[in-house]
């Protein structure tokens, strides 16, 4: 049974991304709940494995969930008053993501190389 529309196809990444970003910030889920698998978001939002395993990437990378292998997907929880996200870093996982994509369409192989290179420079 899917449960909740959150969006149309080409957006189902980024709204869904956001919806669990909204839950976690707004403290609905806390440090510590248990994070749906990939494989419960796609059944209960009715997406592929690839969106909901880019959501579980994209909430990793910016420190709102952790991975811990064999045990499960868990809330970190919001970042303290006054720190955000790096930009930088966010902007760049975002176009490597991207590229990749395109990458995989055969439509722009050059952009992944050049997304990378961004990455590595947001990373320092």
């Amino acid at each position: 049974m899917v449960e909740g529309d959150v969006g149309s196809f080409d957006t189902r990444y980024e709204r869904l991304t956001g919806y669990y970003r909204d839950l976690i910030v707004r403290g609905q889920l806390k440090p510590g709940d248990r994070f749906p698998s990939a494989r419960e978001l796609s059944e209960k939002h009715g997406v592929g494995r690839t969106t909901s395993g880019r959501v579980h990437g994209t909430l990793i990378s910016v420190g709102l969930i952790e991975h811990r292998p064999g045990v499960g997907t868990f809330v970190l929880g919001p970042p303290p008053e006054g720190e955000q996200e790096v930009p930088a870093l966010a902007a760049a996982a975002r176009d490597v993501v991207e590229a990749f994509d395109a990458w995989r369409a055969r439509s722009k192989p050059q952009a992944l190389t050049n997304a990378v290179a961004r990455l590595r420079d947001a990373l320092g």
